[in-house]
């Protein structure tokens, strides 16, 4: 009798096999340098700490801050930064500070009866 000669000794090469999406790391990666870049450079959210700019804003509304628009106009609301210290300020009380604007106004979106653009005219409307 003869030996059975060994069958295929060399493997074949394996296909490429899976999917091209990548991991779960990459993609939180990509999410998180994302919204670290649209907050730093476009849009920020911006808490009201204060009734100091009442009936335009109450505390505890949050509104969002255009950084890309720093000229504040005629019935505009900017965020100025104070020494450090940011706070609201209408356009009109602007002139001749030379404050530096850190972006304007543009929506109010807390709490949600009074979702909205956002203007110095702006009043809350009585029940």
């Amino acid at each position: 009798m003869s030996a059975r000669p060994a069958t295929d000794p060399v493997p074949a090469p394996v296909a490429a096999t899976g999917s091209r999406r990548p991991g779960p790391l990459v993609v939180l990666a990509v999410g998180v340098i994302t919204a670290a870049l649209v907050r730093g450079l476009l849009v920020e959210s911006y808490h009201v700490p204060s009734a100091a700019n009442a009936p335009t804003f109450e505390p505890g509304d949050r509104v969002l801050v255009l950084k890309t628009d720093r000229r504040a106009e005629a019935g505009d609301v900017a965020l100025v930064d104070d020494d450090g210290a940011l706070r609201l300020t209408p356009s009109t009380d602007l002139v001749g500070t030379g404050a530096h604007v850190v972006g304007t106004v543009v929506w109010r979106f807390w709490p949600l009866d009074r979702l909205g653009p956002v203007s110095t005219s702006s009043a809350p409307v009585a029940p």
